[in-house]
């Protein structure tokens, strides 16, 4: 049992750190009114205890989590007296952010629940920071489309998918002329080429296809459940054309074309790069025997 003077430093420790938290921290009924926060609150909302307490917690709402979400909250909070989770609201200027958020309930000597207590911190420029190191890892910076790395973990999920009785094409792309271009214009010309390719390449596949660039001038796409070679040569000829159709620059126009390598999946093929390598040597034999057209890996080509 706490003497009286005890229990008083006890409230004055817990008030302190309730002042001092670099959380956010809000105390509400049990029915949601606010009936105190903490300063980091208002730094991080903009609201001041004044504006919120007799509110509740709904006014912080940025819409992007719906009624499902917030019932679904409930109901684990009712279960288990505790949540935790990511939560997009919005500060008292309209700004969105992400905060991490916790909620438990409080009890009473009888065991009922009798308030609420929430702490949170916002997390969004750490989250944005999060987002551009991915983006930097995965995706290539003068495109944006997806770089090796990324094409690689790709390509391994399609090979699985592959198994279950699809088919699956690798195509290795290399653009003819591309060095001439950057010979004859400059190279800030032949980058704004590349960035138009890669954006009409992946215009020209569909939504579940992977265009991806891995090198200067080479690409590889990824085309996912053809259903026959019929469909495989449809988009190999789109492919071609949007290549060709080149960038005007000023009164001249930037023009190339493309060279592809085309294999298909294998059920012995246990490593995806079995199927670049076989890709690319099938690129090189088109490129050797003119240019602007495709290989399949084996004798055929156009």
């Amino acid at each position: 049992m706490l003497s009286g003077q005890q229990y008083q430093a006890r409230l004055r420790r817990t008030a302190g750190a309730f002042e001092l938290a670099r959380e956010g921290i809000l105390i509400t009924s049990v029915q949601g009114e606010i009936l105190d926060t903490n300063p980091a609150f208002t730094r991080i909302t903009g609201y001041s205890r004044d504006e919120v307490v007799g509110r509740t917690p709904a006014m912080l709402q940025s819409g992007r989590q719906g009624p499902d979400f917030y019932r679904a909250m409930w109901q684990t909070l009712g279960a288990s007296g505790h949540w935790e989770g990511e939560v997009w609201n919005r500060r008292k200027d309209g700004e969105l952010y992400l905060e991490t958020l916790t909620i438990s309930a409080l009890r009473d000597s009888d065991g009922a629940v009798s308030n609420y207590i929430g702490f949170f911190a916002d997390v969004t420029l750490q989250k944005e920071h999060n987002s551009r190191l991915e983006q930097l890892a995965n995706y290539d910076a003068l495109t944006g489309l997806p770089n090796r790395r990324l094409l690689m973990d790709r390509l391994r999920q399609a090979m699985a998918q592959a198994r279950q009785h699809s088919t699956l094409a690798v195509l290795y792309l290399d653009l003819d002329g591309f060095k001439a271009v950057n010979d004859r214009f400059d190279h800030a010309h032949g980058d704004a080429l590349l960035v138009t390719l890669g954006r009409r390449m992946t215009q020209a596949v569909r939504a579940s296809d992977t265009v991806a660039r891995v090198g200067g001038d080479e690409f590889v796409v990824v085309l996912q459940n053809l259903a026959s070679i019929a469909d495989c040569i449809a988009l190999l000829e789109r492919l071609r054309g949007a290549c060709r159709q080149g960038l005007q620059c000023g009164q001249r126009r930037a023009q190339v074309s493309a060279s592809i390598g085309v294999t298909f999946f294998d059920r012995r093929d246990d490593d995806p790069y079995q199927l670049l390598q076989r890709a690319d040597r099938a690129m090189y034999q088109a490129k050797a025997t003119g240019k602007d057209r495709y290989q399949f890996s084996g004798d055929r080509h156009r």
